[in-house]
């Protein structure tokens, strides 16, 4: 038998569990969770070189170990989840993702290995999911990619994603306007940012670094969390000497 809720639960959470941001090339994604405190920066298009950060370099040590990145990062998850078990607590209380438009490539033999271990894949000696007929390989990449993005939510406080902007001519109301999202193929940008808590776009106006998490018929961002709703906030200011000051305290709020 399944007992009936019958009163109101309190909420879980205040702050996103996971969070995407993207922006245009070159505005400062990878600088502002640079400062942020106790987060690893999974770097997976070498995009950490010029900023001081906790950081892991997933191509330079799968170039050297001479394996695939997609190893590497499976055996970093393993680490830290090994890590996390003896501590009795996260070892990182933030992961950031870097961006995961690379990650959606680094993926493939995930995918290509997923679709082999169906009846109808187990005979399939192809290199690219994305090749088969129909489009049909996609589904695969879409469950590698939510596979590894999961494992790395569970062993962290709040998973953030970055991602590449990506501007579309959409059709609504029987008008055409430009809509402005994640750069990820096909269906993958609306189901990913279905799935996480906050999702954010993030631009720079003046000295300020800004994310927008304020949804619209052009942007697609928005937030689960209250505080967040509507919202566009200041995450680094940069002073006339260059120096750039971060702080993350209007996103992830004091919780006592």
């Amino acid at each position: 038998m399944i007992d009936l809720p019958n009163k109101k639960t309190k909420a879980e959470r205040v702050n996103p569990k996971s969070m995407i941001i993207f922006s245009q090339p070159k505005m400062g994604k990878t600088t502002v969770v640079a400062g942020l405190d106790n987060c690893l920066i999974i770097d997976l298009e070498k995009g950490s070189h010029f900023v001081e950060a906790l950081k892991f370099d997933v191509i330079r040590i799968a170039n050297e170990a001479q394996k695939l990145p997609i190893v590497i990062l499976k055996q970093l998850i393993e680490t830290i989840k090994k890590e996390n078990k003896e501590r009795g607590e996260y070892v990182y209380k933030y992961l950031t993702i870097d961006t995961v438009t690379a990650l959606e490539e680094i993926v493939l033999p995930l995918a290509n290995k997923m679709y082999r271990d169906t009846p109808m894949g187990r005979n399939w000696v192809g290199e690219d999911v994305t090749t088969l007929p129909n489009g049909a390989g996609y589904r695969y990449t879409r469950l590698a990619l939510s596979t590894v993005l999961n494992e790395l939510e569970e062993i962290c406080d709040t998973l953030i994603i970055l991602g590449h902007v990506k501007d579309k001519l959409v059709e609504k109301d029987g008008k055409e306007m430009n809509e402005r999202g994640l750069a990820l193929t096909g269906r993958q940008s609306s189901i990913l940012c279905s799935q996480v808590d906050a999702v954010g776009y993030l631009f720079r106006e003046d000295e300020n670094t800004v994310i927008n998490f304020a949804a619209s018929e052009s942007l697609l961002s928005g937030a689960r969390c209250e505080h967040l709703k509507g919202q566009e906030i200041i995450v680094a200011t940069s002073d006339e000497t260059g120096q750039i000051k971060v702080d993350w305290s209007q996103i992830f709020i004091n919780k006592d």
